[in-house]
């Protein structure tokens, strides 16, 4: 087994070509000095310093190992000059799993205002399914995941909630005459559904389910940002995460229709791998979203 501190020894003593002056910069003795470079010469099984009445200097056995050693060691403190650099937040990669709608109407406006304070901070997306968001999670292939919390929580992940938000029927003006819709009229209206295996399609199935109500849906549409397009077209009341459609709600081109019973809540936040060390730049950016 290497024993790196010998060679550190070996390093400071070619660089200074005196024991004396090698043992002051290292902080031990010179016979400690002296005794190490000789454990290393015995382990080598050649010597590697000439001794002149001045000092030491490097026999060709000795320059070869001492090229070697320089490298690695300019290798280790361009290492930690970057880690430095990393931690004090003058660049860093982020890596983000999220939902591209979630990106458009959750993330963006919260990565603009981070990029302002750590410009040099790189944020990467990855927009892949859920599943297999979760799988790059646990190999390291990305650093978190942006998500509406699942029913079932996986053992080996943290959910840190950073808000909630809900599931609910929208519509545009042509409907805002409904005051509240109950659950036994949903279907006298056109409802718009996202496709399976959307989760707000199984949330909508399970209110559906829970109130004995049978809906066959006017549209089923892949796209949730299709959804709400077609929604502010006035083809139907659709039911759709809240938080996907807060811009449409604050323009007025959609108005939530409150319902009897009162559709579910969700929480959505940082999906991340347990005991997992985080870097200063993951750590300020997720500071960022809970303080934004």
């Amino acid at each position: 087994m290497i024993d790196l501190e010998l060679y550190k020894i070996f390093y400071v003593v070619a660089e200074n070509k005196n024991i004396t002056k090698a043992s002051e910069k290292l902080n031990i003795s010179q016979p400690a000095v002296t005794k190490h470079i000789k454990n290393l010469e015995d382990q080598l099984g050649t010597p590697l310093f000439i001794r002149t009445k001045k000092g030491v200097i490097l026999n060709e056995y000795g320059e070869k190992i001492f090229l070697k050693v320089k490298q690695a060691i300019n290798l280790l403190e361009d290492s930690e000059k970057e880690i430095n650099e990393v931690n004090k937040l003058h660049k860093g990669t982020i890596k983000i799993g999220i939902s591209t709608t979630l990106t458009r109407k959750y993330l963006l406006k919260h990565i603009q205002s981070f990029h302002k304070l750590y410009p040099n901070i790189i944020i990467d997306i990855y927009t892949d399914p859920t599943k297999d968001l979760i799988k790059k999670l646990k190999v390291g292939s990305i650093d978190l995941i942006i998500s509406k919390f699942p029913k079932h929580m996986d053992y080996d992940l943290n959910y840190d909630k950073i808000g909630e938000t809900k599931y609910v029927f929208v519509a545009n003006k042509k409907y805002f005459n409904i005051e509240k819709l109950l659950a036994k009229d949903i279907p006298n209206y056109p409802i718009l559904l996202q496709n399976f295996p959307a989760n707000s399609r199984e949330s909508a199935e399970k209110y559906f389910k829970e109130n004995n109500i049978l809906i066959e849906p006017r549209m089923n549409i892949a796209s949730s940002n299709l959804l709400i397009d077609f929604i502010c077209m006035g083809y139907g009341i659709g039911y759709v995460t809240k938080l996907y459609v807060e811009d449409e709600l604050k323009n007025n081109k959609l108005a939530v229709i409150n319902t009897n019973p009162d559709t579910e809540k969700i929480n959505f936040g940082i999906i991340s791998l347990k005991n997992n060390v985080m870097t200063n730049s993951i750590k300020k950016f997720i500071e960022h979203l809970k303080t934004n």
